[in-house]
């Protein structure tokens, strides 16, 4: 019988005993256990596996589950490489993903909730009556109290699970500043629930594994809880979670689905996480590949939709995170100079929210941003800066790290999360408008290309949203942006792979289209040329003609876009000021 896909599953025994497929990652139980660190953060994007580690570490080393090991170990790396310390301990597991933040009373009532039900599974799960002193209204102290007791209780030490550590954390930043100072920073109760984690980890408490997606509390909680070392960055834990290349290969072999085609429509849409730069493999997103071959199984074509909603609800956070830059006020990166240019003077003095503005641009026109230097502890009593931006960017799995000669870049990873860029751009767009509009028709015009072969009501709707523009905003437009505006909404179109700036033999493309389906009747390549209102003449826009047509001349000829010769359309479109003054299909 073919296994099950585990999309969405975190319990280890359930797969393993319910015949779902399961990539093996024991192999880093005992990488793990070689560290000299006992107590570990390790951080990755949403929906790339962590609870089902967590849950592998639980049942590998509970107590409880010695007489299972075989049936649920056997097979894997580490059940043939056993460690000395398998089923040793107490496994006291959190999770705090599930944490209210609407108020501070809701906040703690919810947190300290989260840990009575932990600890009431733990006595469950051993048969302890270890007292819980649930009547306290500080979560720390309920913890310093079973501690103590468990001290005395337990003939074995407590390994300590805690899943999204940061998840609580995460929400009150994008809306309630003020309650996550007030709850992590030093006299806060998560601060003094973790400093009695802390004094645990000298008494009954052995080992720590925590997870989450962001160090955004990290600095918050160090001067409390300084016994961590974050195995996030570390280059031989890169592949702890995701899938590597060829374990993707033989998943749709497994399925009797593999074609070059799909591998590849696959690798540009999931793949691309490579979280240390000296890292050899990029990793793809491990639940959107088993959301992608679930959909393939069931419609024997690849979904419409390259991201699932319910992932898609996790990573549209960006908006949540820009927004924070605007709520604490944003600076530029100084590079450690000691004199600011002139430019750089000028950016120091400008709104958050144009500073914003120009990163997303920059990150949707080149694909990537600079960073000097990764931000692993973050301070939200300071002003933040664009670098604290970016390095969350990498962190939340909006972008990845890139090296290119001596600089570090952070890139988009893949055609997925341009997806998520571009939908928030365009919002971003949309709010700064002096009128509504309807971005139906924009859709509609879209389809219209890839259906009919015809470029003009496109080109006409985006004229039509530029007229829209305040024209303080639209003052500061050029080619590029007016490129930007364009890609952020065909991008979106679930019938094709829309790329910008696209390398061909001869050049780079503008804007070019390849259909995702069969039944797509057309294909496009875009050159977009640009004149300022007040620099316009006869002349201008006839040398720009010539230059974009003499431009397509030289694309027709590269092999891959020749091959389709039949299908791929050749649009010219030349903006002047806000209007898209000349449009043409050149044949």
């Amino acid at each position: 019988m073919r296994k099950k896909i585990p999309y969405g599953k975190q319990n280890f025994e359930w797969v393993i005993m319910q015949n779902y497929y399961y990539i093996d990652r024991t192999e880093y139980i005992e990488k793990l256990e070689s560290l000299n660190e006992t107590n570990i953060v390790f951080l990755r994007p949403r929906k790339f596996g962590k609870t089902l580690f967590l849950d592998t570490l639980s049942k590998y080393y509970d107590i409880n589950y010695a007489d299972k090991f075989d049936a649920l170990f056997k097979d894997l790396y580490i059940g043939k490489n056993p460690t000395p310390l398998k089923n040793s301990y107490y496994i006291l597991y959190m999770n705090f993903s599930g944490v209210q933040t609407e108020d501070r009373d809701v906040l703690i009532r919810s947190f300290k909730s989260v840990l009575i039900t932990s600890l009431t599974t733990f006595n469950e799960q051993y048969d302890k009556n270890i007292i819980i002193k649930e009547e306290y209204t500080e979560p720390a102290d309920i913890l310093r109290e079973f501690l103590a007791a468990s001290k005395k209780r337990l003939d074995k030490p407590i390994y300590l699970l805690i899943d999204e550590y940061d998840h609580f954390a995460n929400e009150l930043l994008s809306f309630n500043l003020d309650l996550f100072k007030d709850s992590v920073t030093k006299h806060g109760f998560v601060r003094k629930f973790y400093e009695e984690i802390k004094k645990g980890t000298q008494t009954i408490i052995e080992r720590l594994f925590m997870t989450g997606v962001s160090p955004i509390m990290l600095d918050s909680l160090t001067s409390g809880f300084n016994i961590t070392m974050s195995i996030t960055t570390k280059p031989e834990f890169n592949e702890m979670l995701g899938f590597k290349e060829e374990e993707v290969k033989e998943l749709l072999e497994y399925y009797d689905i593999y074609s070059e085609k799909l591998l590849k429509e696959m690798q540009e849409n999931y793949n691309g996480y490579r979280f240390n730069i000296k890292a050899k493999n990029r990793v793809y997103n491990p639940d959107m590949v088993f959301y992608f071959i679930i959909e393939y199984l069931r419609e024997q074509m690849p979904p419409e939709k390259i991201i699932d909603d319910n992932i898609m609800s996790d990573y549209k956070k960006v908006q949540n995170l820009f927004s924070l830059g605007e709520l604490l006020g944003v600076k530029i990166d100084k590079n450690n100079k000691k004199e600011l240019t002139e430019k750089e003077k000028q950016e120091e003095k400008e709104s958050p929210k144009k500073i914003i503005g120009k990163l997303l641009n920059e990150i949707l026109l080149t694909g990537r941003t600079t960073l000097p230097e990764l931000t692993t502890m973050f301070n939200p009593g300071k002003r933040i800066e664009i670098k604290d931006i970016k390095s969350l960017l990498f962190y939340l799995g909006f972008m990845t790290f890139e090296k290119e000669g001596l600089r570090t870049y952070l890139k988009i990873p893949n055609y997925s999360m341009k997806k998520i860029f571009s939908e928030y751009f365009t919002e971003y767009i949309e709010e700064r408008l002096t009128e509504y509009i309807d971005t139906d028709e924009i859709e509609n015009a879209i389809i219209t290309i890839l259906e009919d072969g015809k470029i003009e009501p496109f080109a006409k709707e985006i004229e039509n949203l530029l007229s829209k523009m305040d024209n303080r905003i639209f003052m500061g437009l050029d080619e590029k942006y007016i490129k930007a505006i364009m890609y952020s909404y065909l991008v979106l179109t679930p019938y094709a792979m829309v790329k910008m700036e696209y390398p061909v033999e001869n050049g780079y493309i503008d804007i070019v289209m390849f259909k995702r389906y069969e039944e797509v009747p057309y294909e496009a390549i875009i050159e977009v040329k640009y004149i300022k209102q007040k620099e316009y003449t006869e002349e201008k826009l006839k040398r720009k003609i010539k230059e974009a047509k003499e431009q397509i001349e030289k694309y027709k000829k590269s092999y891959e876009l020749n091959s389709k010769n039949e299908t791929m359309k050749k649009f010219i479109i030349i903006f002047v000021g806000k209007e898209a003054k000349y449009v043409e299909e050149v044949k």
